[in-house]
């Protein structure tokens, strides 16, 4: 890991920008973690015959300010991209929100980059377009507009998808485990769960909530589309045990037994937070504050397992947002302005393509207690 620093970050862009290069290992994509950001954007890639489809989704207060542009490159540490002009269906057409299909025929590169400025400001978008040496499937879910869910996860009624009249589906229980502390010991990286069962999905099925599911197009597929169903208010958590649950990062073991077995929890919920932080407006911000980043961790990094028991979603959550954040094709690094930085290792698993693992160390622990008396404080 290298020393990032926000001046420098900014000499490195136009750096790489004039260059005609996009080298996202010295690229500050920070941005991208920033909810209250002027843009937000989200995708979906699917593989057809026809080439690539692109759904994107922007968000922004002032779209009409902008001015978008699409490369494509091999790779995030690529010396070099070119321009394309993609085929654009708008899906949909908002004040504040557009809804685009990309067309993308005879791209052989496995990096989509969506470069979006205004007047002295520019910022870089990433979509892969390949899993390894392997192509997006063909299928993938919608809402009851005909829309693409872009989500890992499905937390509404009358979805339906796409790509085939039938799917073969494997449904497991969402029992993963949250994440471990940054000095702990690394746990195997391919989760031991079994399958509750498996069966052929057509649309109108329904998927069960807080279950896990992987659909194929059919037996010769290779890769398949991975989702976790889950209730109407995710990313958003109201159950007394969700709750609880997700102050794992906060509370010792022993604290949570005793609010989950208490003969009323939820005034022992109330009381640890009065407890802890002494009068109710301290408390109420507190509470607030918390289940904040717990849901913004929620929308940011669910893939087979909600956010915030992600390496990511617990880093934010403990940390907060980071200053600087830089990708290759198989890490992503974090830095803030205190110094503390953080390194995040790609992996493949069964049940997601694509995972970033926290490379943990022994030495963060002195770190990890300070940070976490600091909030109870």
């Amino acid at each position: 890991m290298r020393t990032g620093r926000l001046l420098l970050s900014v000499i490195v862009v136009l750096i790489t920008f004039s260059a005609n290069a996009i080298n996202f290992s010295r690229v500050n994509i920070a941005w991208q973690y920033n909810l209250n950001f002027n843009v937000k954007m989200a995708h979906r890639v699917v593989n057809t015959d026809d080439g690539i489809v692109v759904f994107l989704r922007v968000s922004s207060d002032s779209l009409s300010n902008w001015n978008y542009e699409f490369l494509v490159q091999n790779g995030y540490e690529s010396e070099s991209h070119r321009r394309i002009t993609p085929q654009i269906d708008t899906l949909k057409n908002e004040s504040d929100e557009m809804f685009l299909k990309l067309m993308l025929r005879d791209v052989e590169e496995n990096l989509l980059v969506v470069k979006f400025s205004k007047p002295e400001k520019f910022y870089f978008y990433d979509a892969s377009l390949k899993i390894g040496s392997l192509s997006f499937p063909s299928i993938y879910p919608v809402d009851e507009e005909g829309l693409p869910i872009l989500e890992n996860y499905i937390n509404r009624s009358g979805f339906s998808w796409e790509g085939n009249d039938s799917f073969l589906a494997s449904q497991y229980p969402e029992v993963f485990q949250p994440a471990d502390p940054p000095m702990a010991d690394m746990k195997p990286l391919v989760p031991q769960v079994d399958m509750d069962t498996a069966f052929v999905y057509t649309n109108g099925g329904e998927f069960l909530v807080n279950k896990f599911y992987t659909l194929l197009k059919d037996s010769s597929a290779s890769l398949g589309v991975t989702t976790l169903r889950v209730a109407p208010y995710f990313p958003k958590y109201r159950q007394l045990g969700e709750l609880v649950e997700a102050m794992l990062y906060l509370t010792s073991e022993q604290e949570r037994k005793e609010m989950l077995k208490s003969k009323s929890p939820k005034q022992s919920f109330d009381s640890f937070w009065m407890n802890t932080y002494s009068t109710k407006s301290l408390a109420r911000n507190a509470i607030r504050g918390y289940y904040n980043l717990v849901e913004q961790a929620n929308l940011l990094y669910t893939n087979f397992k909600p956010g915030w028991k992600t390496d990511r979603g617990m880093m934010y959550i403990v940390y907060g947002r980071p200053s600087e954040v830089y990708r290759t094709g198989n890490s992503e690094e974090w830095y803030y302005d205190s110094g503390t930085a953080f390194e995040f290792t790609v992996i493949s698993t069964f049940f997601a393509p694509k995972t970033f693992t926290l490379r943990r160390n022994r030495e963060f622990e002195e770190q990890w207690y300070n940070q976490i008396a600091a909030i109870r404080r």
